[in-house]
């Protein structure tokens, strides 16, 4: 998806998202892998936007803790761990007409199976101490992206070289060069 980074984790993207139009969540369940590309989501509508708003606070603040190295509030962990308890959409695999595998969902999942399926990824991820220690934040003035750094050397400073490292590059550019005495228009 175009002007996306790469977090990781479905539930570090949906710490990312906006969440103010229903447009906006179909796109981010079908771009994070939550639903495949083809299923169907005709219920997703305006009600689907409060919930996944509370998951996404609730992911964001838990992760925010463990990068503080301090304790979440109770509060939050209990609201993840009711929503990791609903049945998250059942995968089914099947065939494609030139016989390669897909996967499918076995029918239309409603608003808490989805919900269940990205607050599972986060018990996951913070329940796993091989991908706690790859949790970072950016380095970027202002960003509070989180991220997996998966990277060779695990030096990876920025949620993604196109944003946040790009602005790195030119500040430090302009801070070497700078320009005296001129305008530019």
């Amino acid at each position: 998806m175009p002007g996306r980074f790469e977090a990781g984790r479905v539930c570090l993207e949906l710490a990312d998202e906006a969440l103010d139009r229903v447009e906006g969540l179909v796109v981010f369940l079908r771009g994070a892998g939550v639903v495949p590309a083809g299923a169907r989501l005709a219920g997703v509508d305006r009600r689907w936007l409060g919930p996944f708003r509370e998951l996404r606070d609730c992911v964001a603040e838990l992760v925010g803790a463990q990068l503080a190295g301090h304790p979440a509030r109770p509060a939050a962990l209990e609201l993840l761990n009711a929503l990791a308890a609903a049945a998250p959409p059942a995968p089914r695999v099947v065939r494609t007409r030139s016989g390669l595998l897909v996967r499918t969902l076995g029918g239309e999942p409603d608003c808490r199976a989805l919900l269940a399926a990205v607050a599972r990824d986060a018990v996951e991820l913070l329940t796993d101490p091989a991908a706690r220690a790859l949790l970072r934040r950016c380095e970027g003035p202002g960003c509070r992206r989180c991220y997996l750094d998966t990277s060779r050397g695990r030096r990876r400073r920025w949620c993604s070289s196109e944003e946040c490292g790009n602005r790195a590059r030119v500040a430090r550019h302009r801070a070497a060069h700078p320009r005296t005495g001129r305008h530019q228009a």
